[in-house]
């Protein structure tokens, strides 16, 4: 019988059927007995193999006969070399098993995730709010403004679906997962609705709690178009203004309200109305509507490079006649876009605040002057606005079974909302520090502000907060 070496082999030459009957022979009590088999019917032993398992090695070639292949040749080797190629084959197949667990876990995973965003499409939902702690996850849906639907479901399944979506998914995700740590991705998703595939974008933002993390996924329509301001509910006078407000040279315009008030999409219908002859530039963290004709840039607001500040004046040397800033949110931000408003550019942006007036005092607060913001042509509209739950008619928020609101008690939302225009009036108090006095005349001509109208609503049983 013919001696070989088996350096040069790899674990792939070797018949897989045939590994538990090979193992079987070489680690048994004999050191120097080993056997291994070849797919194409080559039969390696070590020296002493037939003498000490001969009824092992003839059923090994019986039941390669049954399979339809024959032992063609017989080779001896020695015993730790074929021990060293059967223990690679099966450390092969181990890894092998183990990836094809990883991969129905991961698919396991990643359905988990898109059975929890189909079933917030069902409700309407803008947000999934996931509340992980030692035993369980907790998910609620933000539905019309309020948070509905708590469940609880598997901890691990709704961790693993988290992670596996923020190492596969994310185009901005590089970091190692951990549950810990405090982190932020935007996720691409498609998932099918009504027998079509609808393209999602979630804003995911994950931070650690006392007892485990919180995890919050904004929903996002990359499919969705621009709505204009008049689809937005907004009356004629507000886009006649607008209009307006775009034709001139520069200043400053500015869409006012919280979190989840929807100022980007105002935002996004108010630089609809831009001529196609003008060049928008906005700049975004992150982009969150396609805006056609527009350029949207993405920007990174902790970025010591790519922040809105610099962003800003790099979109000024682009030659913009628009700069759309998506938050204006601190000095450095609102110290560029009066700059660019200053020097010839219109500048739309959205503000923390609740409504107009605030607006003014929250521009105070960001370290500009009133003195500069009350020149002629810097400040040129603000509109506040608030998103109030539309009352479901056939329940009245009363029922936590209703079919028509899955029990949100809402039917949606609408947008109320105040406006002025900074003419030399608003100017002139805003210098002199009489602005209080200012709303007040406006109101005394029959301006409603959004908390006059609020209440009037909730008085009639319209919508609530």
């Amino acid at each position: 019988m013919k001696t070989v070496g088996l350096e040069q082999w790899h674990w792939q030459q070797l018949a897989e059927p045939m590994l538990p009957y090979c193992l079987a022979i070489s680690e048994a009590d004999e050191q120097d007995v080993a056997a291994l088999v070849t797919k194409d019917g080559v039969l390696v032993v070590s020296p002493s193999a037939w003498h000490y398992r001969a009824l092992e090695l003839n059923n090994i070639c019986v039941l390669m006969e049954r399979s339809g292949a024959h032992i063609k040749a017989q080779l001896c080797s020695p015993a730790h070399e074929i021990r060293k190629l059967l223990h690679d084959a099966v450390a092969s197949q181990e890894v092998q098993r183990r990836s094809l667990v990883t991969e129905q876990q991961r698919s396991r995973a990643h359905q988990a995730l898109e059975d929890l965003v189909q079933q917030a499409l069902v409700y309407a939902a803008s947000d999934i709010h996931l509340l992980f702690e030692p035993q369980q996850a907790t998910v609620a849906f933000r539905v019309h403004g309020a948070l509905v639907q708590r469940t609880e479901r598997p901890r691990e399944l709704m961790s693993a679906a988290i992670a596996a979506a923020l190492n596969t998914r994310s185009d901005d995700f590089h970091e190692l997962y951990s549950e810990q740590s405090l982190s932020s991705a935007s996720i691409r998703l498609t998932v099918i609705v009504r027998e079509r595939p609808l393209a999602l974008r979630l804003r995911v933002q994950k931070s650690p709690t006392r007892l485990g993390f919180a995890v919050t996924m904004r929903i996002q329509n990359e499919q969705a178009e621009v709505l204009t301001l008049a689809q937005l509910g907004f009356e004629p006078a507000v886009c006649r203004a607008v209009a307006s407000w775009l034709q001139q040279k520069s200043g400053l315009i500015l869409v006012i309200g919280a979190t989840g008030q929807g100022k980007t999409t105002t935002l996004a219908g108010l630089n609809l109305q831009l001529s196609s002859a003008q060049k928008a530039i906005s700049l975004e963290d992150p982009i969150e509507i396609v805006q056609p004709q527009i350029e949207q840039k993405p920007v990174l607001a902790e970025h010591p490079e790519l922040n809105f500040a610099n962003m800003v004046k790099v979109a000024l040397r682009e030659d913009p006649d628009l700069i759309s800033i998506s938050e204006i949110r601190d000095e450095k931000t609102a110290q560029a876009a009066y700059s660019a408003a200053l020097t010839g550019h219109i500048v739309t942006a959205t503000l923390h605040a609740h409504d107009c007036a605030g607006a003014a005092q929250r521009l105070l607060d960001l370290g500009l002057s009133a003195a500069n913001l009350a020149q002629p042509g810097v400040l040129r509209g603000i509109i506040a606005q608030r998103l109030v739950s539309i009352r479901c008619p056939h329940c009245l928020g009363n029922n936590p079974v209703c079919d028509h609101c899955h029990g949100v008690g809402a039917s949606g939302r609408r947008l109320v909302y105040e406006w002025i225009d900074c003419d030399q009036a608003f100017a002139q108090a805003f210098r002199e520090g009489q602005l209080a006095r200012y709303f007040q005349q406006l109101v005394e001509q029959g301006w409603q502000s959004i908390e006059t109208q609020l209440k009037a609503s909730e008085a009639n049983h319209e919508a609530t907060e």
